[in-house]
């Protein structure tokens, strides 16, 4: 098994559990499984390539943030209604993307964002 070329705060893990229980009750388990699947390619393609197209510099929110609409990932318009916040940070064994938030692209970043950006330590 490969190692994630990301890292998830524990504000960010319970987004992702609450949107896929979410996802469930309203669309099925086979929903679920897809929504599953599309959360972690945008969060591999954010890893891999932080820089990539589509991901927008969020820096009005925190030093180094950006920003990427699972749309980009879907490669499709209206095929999800949330957004993945992250942060690349450069140290000893290269950079590391972590996973700030996810949140639903209606919700207002900077009113959840602010303890993700001093907690990013925490981020497993």
């Amino acid at each position: 098994m490969t190692a994630r070329p990301y890292r998830v705060t524990l504000a960010a893990a319970e987004d992702v559990r609450t949107i896929l229980r979410m996802t469930r009750t309203q669309f099925g388990t086979h929903q679920r499984r897809v929504y599953a699947e599309l959360i972690e390619r945008a969060a591999t393609l954010v890893g891999t390539v932080p820089d990539l197209v589509g991901a927008r510099d969020r820096g009005e929110l925190g030093c180094g943030v950006r920003s990427f609409h699972f749309d980009n990932a879907a490669g499709r318009r209206s095929a999800s209604a949330h957004t993945l916040y992250f942060q690349t940070l450069a140290g000893d064994g290269g950079q590391t993307t972590i996973i700030l938030r996810v949140l639903h692209h209606r919700m207002e970043p900077a009113l959840h964002l602010g303890p993700e950006l001093t907690q990013r330590d925490n981020a497993g």
